[in-house]
């Protein structure tokens, strides 16, 4: 028994002396990426829900993360609505924003609400004459990023081009959702569940009450003991 309780002190203790300095050690930004580890967990990695393309580049959405091509975007997003080319790189819109980025994916500014962007975006697309169109719940919209505004367009809807959805490369999709699946456990949350033994699931944190039961018991016998030998 003292074995065995001496076994599990050492192994609570050290995971919450980990645990007490996660905060300076980053723990919870930094991700498990043992596929033995996740498949532990029986984490079932989502799919790619929609991709665009344009030119040699394209965006796709998995759960509620957006890859240009194999890098992650910062940011958390809910859907993707279109993905076209620009003088400066490439603009992603999802159906309250709009991303700007380089050509190499970098995020150059995001807009939104703040910019007074019309909202309920539905698809992205370009004129006749190459300027940049919405299609929101307010109508079409002509889209001037350089002075930020939004103004109804007038271009007949046969002469509007837009972004259309592709089916995903099997082999980009396995890449990214390899990625996606390494940030899904942090280093944090494995401690966590191994100081509380929930890494067993139910039996662990069963495990780990009657280990706190052993520990009263081989702590009362423990001065039961001493008080008899005192004696």
């Amino acid at each position: 028994m003292g074995i065995v309780s001496a076994l599990f002190v050492i192994l609570l203790s050290f995971s919450g002396l980990i645990l007490h300095h996660s905060p300076a050690l980053n723990l919870d930004n930094q991700f498990i990426s043992s596929s033995r580890l996740l498949s532990w967990y029986e984490i079932e990695v989502p799919t790619i829900k929609i991709q665009y393309r344009a030119g040699q580049h394209g965006v796709r959405l998995i759960a509620e993360a957006i890859y240009f091509d194999s890098d992650r975007l910062p940011g958390s997003f809910s859907d993707l609505k279109g993905f076209v080319a620009t003088e400066f790189g490439y603009v992603a819109a999802t159906s309250n924003q709009l991303l700007l980025l380089t050509d190499t994916g970098e995020v150059i500014e995001v807009l939104g609400r703040v910019n007074l962007l019309p909202t309920g975006i539905s698809r992205i697309g370009r004129d006749a004459a190459g300027r940049l169109v919405l299609q929101t719940a307010m109508g079409i919209i002509d889209a001037d990023l350089d002075g930020l505004r939004w103004t109804p367009s007038t271009s007949p809807a046969s002469e509007l081009s837009w972004s259309d959805s592709t089916a995903p490369q099997a082999q980009l999709s396995a890449r990214i959702r390899a990625d996606y699946a390494a940030s899904l456990v942090s280093w944090e949350r494995l401690l966590l569940d191994i100081h509380s033994g929930r890494i067993l699931g139910s039996l662990g944190v069963v495990l780990v009450d009657l280990m706190a039961l052993l520990f009263m018991l081989m702590a009362a016998s423990g001065v039961w003991i001493w008080s008899r030998r005192r004696n």
